[in-house]
């Protein structure tokens, strides 16, 4: 059993289809703003397929543990959305880097919270960790790292025995 494990989420999903029409950005405001249970039940859902995608096979690790999500995104990331292309008629994620001056209109807990609670659901669904209650997780942190490309954003989610 290891006692620290590094799992890495390349070009994390940042929206999900509402509607044929509507996309709705992931976050954690989009839950806590009373949206529809239907939108949540579908946020939640998208998300833990992207991430269960992304975890090997029979991972262990001894409890308790702390756990730390580093979002890698870009600094303007809250500024970035969902637009159809004019030239295949498909959704495609709309950024440009941001200027020099540059001012963040984003807060990193409105998208680290709902990352983090999504994990620790795949974790317990994977039997990596029993419970994330505080007898078997401890301690949870998050932080941001900015990045020069949209395409370089992930998310490391780090599991580590305490």
């Amino acid at each position: 059993m290891v006692s620290e494990i590094k799992l890495e989420f390349p070009e994390f999903i940042t929206h999900i289809p509402q509607n044929k029409s509507t996309w709705v950005k992931i976050g954690y405001n989009k839950i806590h703003a009373s949206v529809h249970f239907t939108t949540r039940a579908a946020l939640v859902a998208a998300m833990h397929g992207y991430i269960e995608k992304n975890i090997p096979e029979n991972l262990t690790i001894q409890t308790p543990i702390e756990t730390k999500l580093v979002i890698y995104a870009p600094l303007n990331y809250g500024s970035m959305k969902m637009v159809v292309d004019k030239t295949t008629k498909k959704r495609r994620t709309s950024w440009s880097p941001a200027s020099k001056n540059y001012k963040p209109n984003w807060d990193i807990g409105n998208l680290a919270l709902i990352w983090l609670k999504c994990l620790d659901d795949v974790l317990i669904k994977k039997g990596i960790l029993p419970d994330d209650t505080v007898e078997f997780l401890h301690k949870t942190s998050y932080e941001f790292t900015p990045i020069k490309d949209f395409k370089d954003r992930k998310l490391v989610y780090t599991l580590k025995t305490i």
